[in-house]
């Protein structure tokens, strides 16, 4: 969704207190403290959507989606994939921002493609990598063996991207 000129209604998205959905679904909860920063940032009529909570959650009311999920082995939150494709031509008719969760620096272009359905992320007003977490505490003890192994981490670690979830912000405020 290309947002170039100030024609498009999403300009007045704030101003008009349009509706927002911020659907997620989370593991150990850095995407759900995203998205609660997000809804923060935005202020205004924002609603939080857990798909631990709401497997079918209804899209009509809302005017805008933002999709946020996280990556684990490469792949995205099985709850988000399945949303996104069961409601893709909703998705397709309202304004869209997508973000992942990672921590695999080297992987975010290929995980970020992975985790959303082309068009879908075609049709996005923003898409991207707002960074990760590291909740030692908080993972079973394959989880934890398996990040000591494979990252080296040892202790709890947030590599969050504040700059790229304004970006976001940004972006939904702008089309």
């Amino acid at each position: 969704m290309a947002c170039t000129d100030n024609s498009n209604p999403f300009n007045d998205m704030i101003q008009d207190e349009r509706k927002v959905a911020i659907v997620y679904a989370t593991k150990h909860g850095t995407t759900e403290k995203v998205a609660q920063h997000i809804a923060t940032l935005l202020g205004g009529d924002v609603t939080l959507i857990s798909l631990e909570e709401t497997r079918m959650p209804d899209l009509a009311a809302f005017d805008c989606i933002v999709i946020g999920g996280s990556i684990y082995a490469g792949k995205i939150r099985g709850k988000v994939a399945t949303f996104c494709a069961r409601n893709l031509s909703i998705l397709l008719q309202k304004r869209v921002a997508l973000y992942v969760c990672g921590m695999n620096y080297k992987e975010y272009d290929a995980e970020l493609r992975s985790a959303f359905l082309d068009q879908l992320r075609k049709h996005a007003a923003w898409s991207g990598v707002v960074g990760g977490e590291f909740y030692i505490d908080r993972m079973n003890f394959f989880e934890r063996f398996l990040i000591r192994k494979i990252s080296g981490v040892t202790a709890s670690v947030s590599k969050l991207d504040y700059e790229k979830i304004e970006e976001l912000v940004a972006a939904i405020r702008s089309c």
